[in-house]
């Protein structure tokens, strides 16, 4: 009896779908990677002063400007 591995096209497609999950998992990798270094940036607090300065700053200069 001969044993079949089945036709081409489903080896070609079995190594596409192995290839796809090994790089949704780097993805996955960077991804984590990427959100823990942005989440040291800056405190809350900072981040709401700076934002509050600058609004402050944008309607200073609309009220000169007017």
């Amino acid at each position: 009896m001969v044993k079949s591995d089945g036709c081409a096209y489903g080896k070609v497609s079995r190594q596409m779908i192995s290839d796809m999950k090994e790089t949704v998992k780097e993805m996955k990798e960077c991804v984590s990677q990427l959100t823990n270094h942005y989440s040291k940036r800056l405190p809350h607090w900072a981040t709401i002063l700076l934002t509050l300065l600058c609004s402050l700053v944008v309607g200073l200069v609309v009220k000169l400007v007017d």
